[in-house]
């Protein structure tokens, strides 16, 4: 089992970087010296590597679908696919590959930055060519639509290895991802792995593979289902889209930054001296410096934005009720109960002992519409992908890797269902009869939650590959060549055992997302006493914040973030 270690994030002041006085009185002298030391190196002149601030190319072709530059210190991976929204396909896939292996190895380069052209990162895969392959007759033409899985999910793999992988070659290489403007399926892929992601107020990203008979593929369920009550698995389920804002506050965003910002920050990250940033919180305070709270009241629409924020305040009560539940007919169930709002309902009554009696009228609203979105995903994507998110919690990036490739291959087998064809087809298709795109959702068959056969769907997605293929699965499953297996070797078990169970009473995992907001697992972990930086002392709320803000540098949004949930948890103890 590999495992990404990055070192513990410093518990500085951010004044040296950004301004920030708060909580002078609460700095030893050793991290004001190292911070200082920091600033010192990022504004000194950089090294012989870094000593050009102009771009050049390494394989900047003007037409390639992938540029790759050098840019000072900095390697660029520019999608370059502007008309179809950077959507990868296999060219592109193994020209990441190719990149990234070269960058590994380079002694020049200490960090990584994707990138898009025009309208976004990366609008997903290109996937209709691999579902027009998944229904040729010839079994070797079908196979080689399982083909470009395989290599995306290795390239996504090698990304969340980057660091340490490089590091064994004298050097580690941070991964940084801007996440400006849309974002979707394999773009969130190339990102969601990565130490350090950007978000923009240009921002929308989501997942939404369920609404074209597919699911969250590429090790997205394994972060997913580390994400902040049931706010992955909403995700997962429904493919909802995300702004700027909400992709930084739950945590897919490390940080956001305005995008008018990004040249000036690709630029201070390119001139960073090589032989400081070893360290990823070097990398982290040069960020730091350019993000922004998107919250803010003298932000763009910053109160709007969290008043309508589905993950602040009663929405989100009510979407960890929903999304809780212990199946998707429940979810859909509790969703109807919400947006009906009868008094006697299951679902009205818990949330009365959550604080929301009698329920609002927003959260009727978000719940009808939330189930009216699920009633048009496919209803075998929605079991495969919630069983998928329930298991993932309890799986190493590593084996939900190798799971994800399990289930791409058996969605692409269309002998054993034909939704993901269906699906994009619908999707991609204009109708002949009225030469428009169509309207509604697909065809899905099964039609029905009712109609899946749960027994079925187990032995094709969740055993072994000879339980899918007594299942009627006719593709091989392929080997990812660099995503090591599962041992039952003793010192790998403690480990990984160690590392599921985390800390404190929501397992929080502190090698995980370690430059984002803190996640409410790692605020639990704070007020129960089981936080490093508490020494081990029960916490008060206001306690709390200071604790962390100090933690995190005074991390824009930190404060709305924490309040909230302290809202939400002391609703509960009433």
């Amino acid at each position: 089992m590999a495992t990404r270690r990055f070192p513990p994030a410093l518990s500085l002041p951010r004044h040296f970087l950004c301004g920030s006085t708060a909580f002078s009185s609460m700095r030893d002298t050793k991290a004001i010296a190292r911070t200082a030391n920091i600033a010192q190196h990022m504004s000194a002149a950089p090294s012989r590597a870094a000593s050009s601030a102009a771009t050049s190319p390494v394989t900047a072709h003007m037409d390639a679908s992938v540029q790759y530059l050098s840019e000072g210190s900095t390697r660029v991976i520019q999608l370059n696919r502007e008309r179809a929204i950077n959507a990868l396909n296999q060219d592109m896939i193994n020209r990441i590959r190719a990149s990234l292996e070269e960058i590994k190895k380079s002694p020049n380069a200490a960090t990584v930055l994707l990138r898009g052209v025009g309208r976004g990162l990366c609008a997903g895969g290109d996937i209709m060519d691999i579902v027009l392959n998944a229904d040729k007759k010839s079994k070797e033409e079908r196979q080689e639509a399982v083909r470009f899985f395989q290599t995306e999910i290795e390239a996504d793999y090698a990304i969340a290895t980057l660091a340490d992988a490089s590091a064994e070659l004298g050097r580690p290489k941070w991964y940084i991802s801007y996440m400006d403007g849309i974002s979707f399926g394999g773009g969130i892929g190339l990102s969601i792995h990565a130490p350090f992601r950007v978000s923009t107020e240009r921002t929308l990203a989501s997942m939404p593979e369920t609404a074209i008979g597919y699911f969250p593929d590429v090790g997205v369920t394994s972060h997913f289902a580390r994400m902040d009550g049931q706010t992955g698995m909403y995700l997962a389920l429904t493919g909802e889209r995300l702004n700027g804002a909400d992709t930084y506050l739950l945590g897919l965003a490390t940080h956001f930054v305005r995008s008018n910002l990004l040249e000036e920050l690709a630029r201070r990250l390119a001139d960073m001296p090589l032989d400081q940033v070893t360290d990823a919180n070097v990398v982290n305070a040069c960020i730091d410096e350019f993000a922004s709270d998107p919250y803010a009241s003298d932000a763009e629409n910053g109160e709007e934005l969290a008043r309508n924020s589905r993950f602040l305040g009663d929405r989100r009560i009510a979407l960890d009720y929903a999304f809780g539940r212990a199946s998707v007919e429940q979810i859909f169930a509790a969703l109807g109960e919400i947006a009906a709002a009868k008094p006697d309902a299951d679902a009205v009554k818990t949330l009365a002992t959550r604080g929301l009696s009698p329920i609002p009228d927003m959260v009727k609203q978000f719940a009808a519409e939330t189930l009216e979105t699920l009633k048009t995903r496919s209803p075998r994507s929605l079991k495969v992908t919630f069983k998928a998110m329930r298991m993932a919690r309890e799986m190493t990036l590593e084996e939900v890797m190798h799971q994800c490739m399990h289930i791409a291959t058996v969605l692409t087998d269309l002998s054993v269902g034909r939704d993901f064809y269906v699906g994009v087809m619908h999707m991609l298709q204009k109708d002949p009869a009225t030469g428009k795109r169509r309207t509604g959702h697909a065809a899905w068959n099964p039609a029905t939650l009712e109609e899946v056969d749960d027994a079925l769907l187990d032995a094709l997605f969740f055993k072994n590959a000879d339980s899918a293929h007594k299942a009627g699965l006719q593709l091989s499953i392929p080997k990812l060549a660099n995503v090591p297996l599962s041992t039952n070797a003793r010192d790998e078990r403690k480990k990984r055992t160690a590392q599921l169970r985390g800390l404190g009473p929501l397992h929080w995992e502190p090698q995980h997302n370690q430059f984002a907001l803190p996640s409410e697992a790692e605020c639990a972990a704070l007020a129960g006493g089981f936080h490093p930086a508490a020494g081990s002392y029960v916490q008060s709320n206001s306690e709390m914040i200071l604790t962390l803000m100090q933690h995190k540098h005074d991390k824009p949004s930190l404060r709305l973030k924490v309040e909230d949930w302290q809202r939400r948890m002391d609703l509960m103890r009433k």
